[in-house]
């Protein structure tokens, strides 16, 4: 089987759930476009008047980082979840090409088609609130897919542990909250900060995108030696825990 198959059969299988459960793709972007508009406007009523625009800003720019991480983390730990749940993940881990490039696969789909979500509730939120912001989308979009790696790492861990002991939601629900402290936080220049995992992406993509600050090539080393460290041990620690599935035969278990 083709890496071009693959991606082509993920497209389509997006498409057909997206289209087969559709009150659930319509109220995920409207639950999501409330959220924000609810923190905007609680945030509006705090701020002073000479804060106003810039704490507004960096709350939008935000809320558009904190979405990105929670698709590109969620989307392995999501699959591995729902496969097994439906009972068809053992024969993921019988096809032609490993679970793992699978699951890769999965993943880019997956950013590809939340960027474009991200876009849709980025100009239906301006819209919404009346505030809005100058994004070079091009430019957001190489920032974080320089980033996203790091997040798959994590995705990856929490995986490898919902092979072994099933259900593993509140560990999932805890790094989704620490998503928030993550794009909170500023993760250049180094420092201890950087050395958690998406941080220096996200600093990368505030400086560049948001700040309108020139591209650093140091800065882009940073982030991709955290991406690449991130995405390592995860990687490292599913084939653990898929190698003691395996041998305490917990794969099709649920």
């Amino acid at each position: 089987m083709s890496w071009l198959l693959l991606f082509k059969n993920e497209l389509k299988l997006q498409y057909f759930d997206m289209r087969q459960y559709w009150f659930e793709t319509v109220l995920s972007l409207v639950v999501i476009c409330g959220l924000f508009v609810g923190l905007f406007y609680g945030i509006k009523s705090f701020a002073y008047e000479g804060q106003e625009g810039q704490s507004l800003d960096g709350l939008m720019f935000g809320f558009l980082l904190w979405t990105f991480a929670t698709t590109a983390y969620s989307s392995i730990t999501k699959t591995v979840i729902d496969d097994t749940q439906k009972g068809y993940i053992e024969q993921l881990f019988i096809a032609p090409k490993s679970f793992t490039k699978l699951l890769f696969v999965k993943v880019i789909v997956d950013i590809a088609s939340g960027f474009m979500f991200l876009i849709l509730v980025t100009y239906l939120v301006m819209w919404l609130t009346g505030n809005w912001l100058d994004i070079h989308f091009l430019k957001f979009f190489a920032a974080l897919l320089l980033a996203a790696p790091s997040l798959v790492g994590l995705g990856l861990i929490v995986s490898g542990f919902a092979l072994v002991f099933k259900r593993v939601d509140t560990l999932g629900q805890m790094l989704t909250l620490a998503l928030m402290a993550l794009v909170a936080l500023e993760g250049l220049p180094f420092g201890p900060i950087t050395l958690l995992p998406f941080t220096p992406g996200v600093s990368l993509a505030r400086d560049w995108v948001l700040n309108g600050s020139p591209l650093q090539m140091y800065d882009v080393a940073i982030v991709t030696l955290n991406s690449a460290l991130y995405l390592f041990v995860g990687s490292a620690i599913f084939k653990h825990f898929e190698q003691v599935a395996k041998r305490k035969n917990l794969i099709g278990q649920y």
